[in-house]
């Protein structure tokens, strides 16, 4: 008779496809750490975003575009700093909770759980919904539509980098937010249901 027996190393929240999702939680976390601080750095960014914002169709017509007049273009410094600061920060959370998510899957102490996770994932969450909010935004201001087949895309990519960030960066936070709920519903099973 084969029996599973449990490990010690492997949290209720984890499996397979929680640790595949934070392989993508941190090609994510990295690329919007290093696109934040690409930002930082730029001494002329609030200008080149004024620029690019003035001049994308999906500021001018579309669903974006009122909103884009009466609350960006106004607030134009604001923003430019939201988008730069929101990209780093989200990028850096994503990337801790990917390396929280990887510290689980070993064995004995350095794998145990730790009352800090569920803020942790919940966090994470948030950030995945930030960054694959933005992106769909981004998207939009450029004037994108749906991906569709054209000889012009033979040689290049027919979703454009931004579109294709968003349903990974839902999936992570819809990801991350079941972890956030396993976690809390297992201290609460821990702890014997007091609130």
């Amino acid at each position: 008779m084969n029996t599973l027996h449990a490990t010690a190393r492997l949290p209720r929240s984890g499996n397979a496809a929680l640790a595949a999702g934070a392989l993508i939680q941190a090609a994510l976390g990295t690329e919007f750490i290093l696109a934040g601080l690409s930002k930082i750095v730029d001494a002329n960014f609030v200008a080149q975003f004024k620029t690019f914002v003035e001049n994308s169709p999906g500021a001018k017509a579309g669903l974006l575009a009122p909103i884009i007049q009466a609350l960006v273009v106004p607030n134009i410094a604001v923003a430019a700093n939201l988008a730069r600061f929101t990209e780093f920060g989200a990028g850096i959370v994503l990337l801790v909770a990917a390396l929280e998510v990887a510290r689980r899957r070993f064995a004995g102490s350095f794998g145990s759980q730790h009352t800090y996770e569920p803020i942790v994932a919940l966090a994470s969450s948030a950030a995945g919904v930030a960054v694959g909010g933005l992106s769909l935004v981004i998207y939009l201001i450029q004037g994108g539509g749906l991906p569709k087949i054209s000889a012009a895309s033979a040689f290049g990519s027919p979703i454009a980098i931004e579109l294709l960030i968003v349903p990974l960066a839902f999936a992570i936070a819809w990801l991350e937010f079941g972890r956030f709920r396993a976690l809390t519903a297992q201290a609460q099973n821990t702890s014997g249901g007091a609130a």
